[in-house]
């Protein structure tokens, strides 16, 4: 979506206020610059596509700390990334990010 209008900040609000109100939430990034995982958590996470790069594509090497980082408010993040902006679809780290979910 147009950059800027603060799609990650309200995601992040969302999230938060879920978690405060008993819910236990997974806040799911998949921007390129990591704006709401970094909003979350202070830092920008390893993407999943980066974790699977690391361990050859074995998924069964990747443990839920491996790409579950727990930001404020008690809201776990993940980052999925993405392509550059412009540069096309983000589906295939997208469905990568829920395969290996699945998995762990």
């Amino acid at each position: 979506g147009k950059g800027g209008i603060g799609k990650s900040t309200t995601s992040c609000n969302i999230s938060i206020a879920l978690a405060r109100r008993g819910q236990r939430v997974l806040q799911i990034g998949c921007d390129p610059e990591h704006g709401s995982t970094f909003t979350l958590t202070g830092f920008l996470i390893p993407t999943i596509i980066d974790t699977l790069q690391a361990k050859d594509y074995h998924y069964e090497d990747v443990w839920p700390e491996d790409v579950i980082y727990q930001g404020y408010g008690g809201v776990d993040s993940v980052e999925a990334g993405g392509p550059p902006a412009g540069a096309g679809c983000g589906g295939y780290v997208v469905g990568e990010t829920v395969k290996l979910l699945k998995e762990l």
